[in-house]
């Protein structure tokens, strides 16, 4: 592996970047609702639930399941800011105050990463401060979500074990690195990548000891939650198995559905749409020419990054394709995970143009291209970042999202009694806004996303079944899917459903007595 000199940025300059980014994320702040995003509302149940006394639990449900779905840290993080500001929706503030903290560390990070493998003081400034301001990352950090915590803890992990890679290190370092590698997986389940991550480079120079002691260590860490996954997988009725029981679990019975072609016909809907995603923020124009050009400069300079940060970066450059390889076999939209990344991704990209300017071994015609394809993706961001700064893009999910949030929430209080169980497209939101016992409108399965299904399939995958499990006095559905659904129940010679009321973004049907 390649050792780089490393070049002294100064702590001032690092604090600045930091303070950039702090001052980013304070503007960035917005009152929208929690909810617009599932998994934002799901893990402030699961902090109310730990920071009330109930445990690691679905409270939303009437029968209250252990939770297997989430890994529990991030919850459990915010379980201490809920204890010391209890009154939701107030404390929402404090948990996004949290993400904007986090960003300034993820800034910090990224600069001390980018200037130790690349060997460059003014290219990790340069990637730290776009760090500071890019929208992909700011989507994230303006909703409750557990990114930036991974992220933070990524890039730790990443600067501890490319040390350890390239130099010997005391035990005390070795067990460090393991639990943070553990506790990573404990925030999002991808962060279990950066075991082999760290293994093969260890492997590859014969440290048997050190890959040994690491991997124990954050097994240490990992397996009580898989046993308690295990533990409760079966608490969940069918319908709930999707969006609350476990990741592996939920891919496997796809697999099961759909045998080997569930993996291609899962690529042939990630690899395009990462692909159109990323074309789109470092293209210029929208022009189909500019997207060609584009996703052209993309490849070349994704290949030689890769390269350069296998040699002066190795656990990072494997732990990348590793968590990329389990991105576009899991059959979800990739924004979300490609935006997990993002300085790394930024850094990627930086490391193809740094690597043609310091190799003066390769053609000069090579080195003219891949300092061309840097260029021309480095203005295309440019770009790509003025035009969403200037549209409050960061933003966008929630602001759309927010008045159907809104909306249900504020008929649920209108129109059901305290003690109703409420079926709803945004249960998370209902049950911590309105405190009625809520339950999904569907089952999740990986059919969502490869395919269409029909009402009929729909109704008896998902409502029929929690129909028929939970006393639901109502059904609220904000998508032309769930709405579809509904519809079918409510119609035919059985109906079990009737159409209540229609409101900004969604429906009520009443369920009929049986």
């Amino acid at each position: 592996m390649a050792v780089v000199a490393t070049p002294r940025v100064s702590r001032v300059d690092t604090i600045v970047i930091s303070a950039i980014a702090l001052v980013v994320g304070a503007c960035v702040m917005d009152q929208y609702s929690v909810g617009v995003f599932h998994d934002d509302a799901m893990y402030l149940v699961l902090a109310k639930s730990m920071a009330t006394g109930q445990g690691y639990r679905y409270i939303n449900l009437p029968d209250a399941p252990f939770a297997s779905h989430f890994p529990p840290l991030y919850p459990a993080v915010l379980s201490l800011i809920w204890r010391l500001a209890p009154n939701f929706p107030a404390n929402v503030v404090a948990f996004k105050a949290m993400n904007v903290l986090l960003l300034a560390a993820i800034a910090w990070l990224t600069v001390s990463l980018v200037r130790e493998r690349l060997g460059s003081a003014w290219l990790a400034r340069a990637i730290g401060i776009t760090t500071a301001v890019s929208v992909p990352l700011l989507v994230l950090v303006t909703m409750v979500l557990s990114e930036p915590l991974f992220i933070v803890l990524v890039l730790a992990t990443l600067i501890f074990s490319e040390r350890l890679v390239t130099s010997a290190s005391a035990t005390p370092h070795i067990i460090a690195i393991g639990l943070l590698i553990g506790v990573a997986s404990l925030v999002r389940a991808h962060g279990i990548v950066l075991l082999p991550a760290l293994a093969i480079p260890l492997l590859l120079q014969r440290r048997w000891r050190d890959v040994t002691l690491a991997l124990a260590t954050a097994l240490v860490i990992i397996a009580p939650w898989q046993l308690w996954g295990r533990l409760h997988a079966a608490d969940l009725a069918a319908p709930l198995q999707g969006n609350y029981g476990s990741y592996a679990a939920w891919w496997l019975r796809g697999y099961d559905a759909m045998g080997l072609r569930l993996i291609p016909a899962t690529l042939m809907r990630t690899i395009p749409e990462t692909a159109s995603m990323l074309v789109s923020l470092f293209s210029v124009a929208r022009s189909p020419v500019v997207h060609d050009i584009t996703g052209v400069a993309l490849c070349i300079a994704l290949l030689v990054g890769g390269v350069a940060l296998w040699r002066s970066a190795p656990v990072t450059a494997l732990f990348m394709a590793g968590y990329f390889a389990i991105v576009l076999v899991w059959p979800f939209a990739p924004s979300r995970f490609v935006w997990g990344l993002w300085p790394l991704v930024l850094m990627m990209l930086a490391a193809a143009g740094w690597a043609a300017r310091a190799e003066a071994r390769w053609p000069a015609a090579v080195r003219a291209t891949v300092l061309a394809c840097s260029a021309w993706l480095a203005v295309g961001y440019a770009s790509y970042e003025f035009r969403a700064i200037r549209g409050q893009w960061w933003s966008s999910i929630s602001r759309a999202a927010s008045p159907r949030v809104d909306s249900v929430v504020a008929w649920t209080r209108a129109n059901t009694a305290r003690d109703a169980v409420v079926a709803a497209d945004d249960e998370g939101a209902v049950f911590l806004y309105t405190g009625r016992h809520s339950v999904p409108v569907a089952s999740f399965t990986t059919a969502d996303y490869l395919g269409t299904r029909t009402p009929a399939v729909e109704a008896a995958e998902g409502l029929v079944p929690l129909l028929a499990r939970y006393p639901i006095s109502v059904v609220l559905v904000g998508s032309p899917r769930t709405f579809d659904a509904a519809q079918y129940l409510a119609s035919g010679p059985s109906p079990l459903l009737v159409l209540r009321d229609q409101f900004a973004g969604g429906a009520a049907f009443t369920v009929l007595p049986r």
